[in-house]
């Protein structure tokens, strides 16, 4: 061989060791970000009972639907197929004494244009609630066109609102020619982290203090001893009904990588940036998502190369709307799997999915859905996709 011979040999193969060594980093990447969205490490994905919480079990009792069934265990391997139909989305009908639709009369411009603004105004000051966040008020004595954003060294969420020369109210931006009289500066009171601590808010309201002091703005602060019990009474209140409902699907033999991505993008779920696969509603959430159980994260190199003993289907109950419904369509799907990948459906105990198991669930979702009806927090509502982040 000659000298050029060798270096292209050489080259070849340092170019396949670092694309080689890309792909492990991106996969101990995805896997540490999935981790963190279970808050704390697990060994297995939804596979042992206590780890079927998504936020911090070691401050409180959680309340975790467990799928349970009187069936063998696995290590019996018995035989297990499933016939079940193929899912069709029945017809909405409107009640019988839904009203005739009021006829459509077409609205002067202007009136249409008035009513944008109104409702993007309402929507603007939607995004701060006094029952979900502590909201500091800063009132400047002339409009000021910010030099800077505030920036808050906080764990929790963060979000300014700003009401214009004009009255109007905006999410905050360094614009040109665009000036404030007042600031809303909102701190979320609770996220799946827990609760805001004492010592989060005094640092909070010192730092929007200084940023007023820059501006010479006067700024008030709610209670916030008021505010503290609130925020973990709240707290409490998201624990009992944060809850995240895993469904097992154990195959007899691994199932190739390339074959369960075509199965499940033609069934509509995309790869996602976490390395799960999600199906998403009309809105962009997520109803439900597919991981393998061992939370190893799906990439186009692992899907070409691997294969997959056991997958988990995620049911994320507080940030799904549609509830019952919605879960009914994840087992029909997770039923259509195992028809396909002669697979087993297990509880995360590893026994075998049964009916009554099924309904069981079925009764803890509608308890844990009338909770949150109860309290004014709807399953995937903009506040519940906030509490449960």
């Amino acid at each position: 061989m000659s000298e050029l011979q060798i270096g292209i040999v050489l080259l070849g193969v340092t170019v396949v060791g670092l694309v080689y060594g890309f792909n492990v980093f991106q996969e101990w990447r995805f896997k540490k970000r999935t981790r963190q969205a279970f808050v704390r490490p697990q060994d297995d994905a939804l596979l042992d009972v206590p780890k079927n919480n998504v936020r911090d079990g070691a401050r409180h009792e959680r309340l975790e639907p467990v799928l349970v069934d009187a069936g063998m265990p696995l290590d019996d391997e018995p035989d297990f197929t499933v016939d079940a139909p193929e899912f069709i989305e029945p017809p909405v009908a409107p009640p019988a004494d839904y009203p005739e639709p009021l006829p459509i009369v077409d609205a002067p411009e202007h009136d249409n244009v008035q009513m944008d603004a109104l409702d993007h105004q309402a929507l603007v000051v939607s995004m701060l609630d006094p029952s979900l966040d502590f909201i500091a008020e800063m009132a400047f004595h002339e409009p000021v066109e910010l030099a800077a954003l505030p920036r808050f060294n906080v764990a929790k969420r963060v979000q300014i609102i700003g009401r214009t020369e004009k009255g109007l109210w905006k999410s905050v931006e360094l614009l040109p020619h665009v000036r404030y009289k007042q600031l809303n500066v909102g701190l979320q009171l609770v996220d799946r982290s827990g609760a805001v601590t004492e010592q989060e808010l005094a640092s909070f309201c010192q730092q929007v203090t200084r940023y007023a002091e820059e501006y010479n703005a006067a700024v008030s602060f709610p209670q916030r001893q008021q505010k503290l019990v609130a925020a973990r009474e709240l707290d409490r209140f998201c624990a009992d009904v944060d809850v995240l409902i895993g469904i097992n699907i154990v195959a007899t033999t691994p199932i190739e990588g390339a074959r369960l991505r075509r199965y499940v993008e033609a069934a509509g779920l995309q790869l996602e940036p976490d390395g799960a696969f999600h199906y998403l509603a009309d809105s962009g959430n997520t109803l439900y998502s597919m991981l393998a159980a061992d939370q190893m994260p799906f990439t186009l190199h692992t899907l070409l190369d691997k294969s997959f003993p056991a997958l988990t289907l995620l049911f994320d109950v507080p940030r799904v709307a549609g509830g019952v419904d919605v879960f009914d369509r994840v087992i029909q799907f997770a039923y259509q799997m195992a028809n396909e990948f002669d697979a087993q459906l297990v509880d995360d105990n590893r026994r075998v999915l049964s009916e009554a198991g099924l309904n069981r669930i079925r009764d803890q979702l509608r308890h844990i859905y009338g909770s949150m009806d109860d309290r004014g927090i709807a399953p995937g509502s903009v506040a519940a996709l906030r509490l449960f982040a």
